[in-house]
């Protein structure tokens, strides 16, 4: 027998005792109050242990399972900036010349099986200003890095739970209201994309970390917004088969409906948006809509030409109540007929993914017969689940 099921047989024998001896002597005596309190603190006791267990275990079961650890010469003595200098240098061999196993140049460079060069974490700070700026989606919503096994995500929607009260007579129970659990193993689909540059543009690049910001950054920011946006490419539209059905747009219910859509967007209907949503999810929730939404509430003026909506400073985003709009490329435009236009929520407890960094496989022959040039194919694995029904609903603009 397992320790939690144990520790669960023995708290259930102490409710059934407790309650026995309420529904037979009906706790008249201070004898049976005293022992019918020493069984409510025994099962108390043995309820904290039981946390204590399945807090260990569901820690246990979040933390990747232990791989061989690949040792790294003096790791310990070198720095960041000596690291990312052997990295550009590797890089830089990598992108002019290709994949050479035996090039003392490109053995700092971690390989993908065989089929390109990951970018290392040092470089991650890129990746994260692009999503930042370009796919923002990406840094609200819940995330794991792909390990090549599967990620389960596990979360609870409490909102709607209750606590009830117990007469000191003891001849009422508990209600019981246990939280509404949601678990998802996505498994991930490749993203592809190809950039062709000259030896020119590698050369004058400051660093390795400048070239690929300019050739991929904006790429693969654009391709993750759309496929957690809309569960699928931004290439050929196809649907993603690891990734929910129209993808997070797909999972939300409507909160907020548009009479006409000549109305356009008006302050009433968002704050009827974020109304629509539990409180729970209001306090870390935000704003996500087009660039066309953001021109559309930016353009937005009382009558002594004032803007009804803040903009920060820091980001130059809008702030409709104290919460910021997100701009996503791949949402409908202000005025699509029938279509969820603005999203408010907590994005965090509505969507998951689990993706990979970037690789970069150099195709060293395609365009060096004619041209000084070469080209690389750029990719990244993502797969995507639904986790809390309703912690972000959408406003829907009317049909005309």
């Amino acid at each position: 027998m397992s320790k939690l099921s144990e520790i669960t047989q023995r708290k259930s024998s102490l409710i059934a005792d407790a309650t026995q001896l309420v529904q037979q002597a009906g706790l008249k005596t201070a004898e049976q109050r005293a022992q019918y309190d020493k069984l409510l603190k025994q099962i108390d006791s043995e309820q904290e242990l039981l946390d204590m267990c399945l807090r260990t275990e569901k820690f246990a079961e979040s933390q990747p399972k232990p791989v061989p650890a690949v040792p790294v010469v003096a790791a310990s003595t070198e720095s960041l900036e000596q690291r990312k200098a052997k990295l550009n240098s590797a890089f830089r061999h990598y992108l002019k010349h290709g994949e050479q196993s035996n090039a003392p140049e490109q053995r700092a460079l971690l390989t993908t099986g065989g089929t390109g060069a990951l970018v290392p974490q040092e470089y991650d700070p890129i990746v994260h200003a692009a999503l930042a700026y370009w796919g923002p989606i990406a840094t609200l919503v819940s995330r794991r890095t792909d390990t090549n096994r599967p990620q389960k995500f596990v979360v609870s929607d409490d909102t709607s739970a209750t606590m009830s009260y117990i007469s000191e007579s003891g001849d009422s129970t508990a209600t019981a209201a246990d939280p509404t659990l949601v678990s998802h193993v996505p498994a991930t689909d490749a993203l592809v994309t190809t950039v062709k540059y000259s030896m020119q543009m590698l050369e004058d690049a400051d660093s390795f970390e400048a070239f690929i910001r300019d050739v991929a950054g904006m790429r693969v920011a654009r391709s993750m917004e759309y496929a957690l946006t809309k569960g699928k490419d931004n290439g050929t539209n196809t649907a993603l088969p690891n990734s929910p059905v129209g993808g997070l747009l797909g999972s939300v219910s409507a909160g907020a409906t548009q009479g006409a859509l000549a109305d356009g967007i008006g302050y009433d209907k968002l704050t009827d948006l974020a109304a629509s949503v539990d409180h729970g999810y209001y306090v870390n929730g935000s704003f996500m809509g087009s660039p066309s939404v953001f021109q559309h509430l930016l353009g937005q003026k009382d009558g002594t030409g004032k803007p009804f909506y803040n903009v920060d400073a820091a980001t130059g985003l809008l702030m409709i109540n104290g919460k910021v709009l997100h701009i996503n490329a791949a949402m409908p435009a202000f005025n699509a007929a029938s279509s969820p236009v603005v999203l408010f929520g907590d994005f965090s407890r509505a969507y998951a993914y689990v993706g990979t960094g970037i690789s970069i496989r150099v195709l060293s022959e395609r365009y060096a017969a004619d041209s000084f040039a070469r080209a690389a194919v750029i990719y990244h694995r993502l797969g995507a689940a639904k986790l809390v029904s309703g912690s972000v609903k959408s406003l829907v603009t009317a049909s005309a």
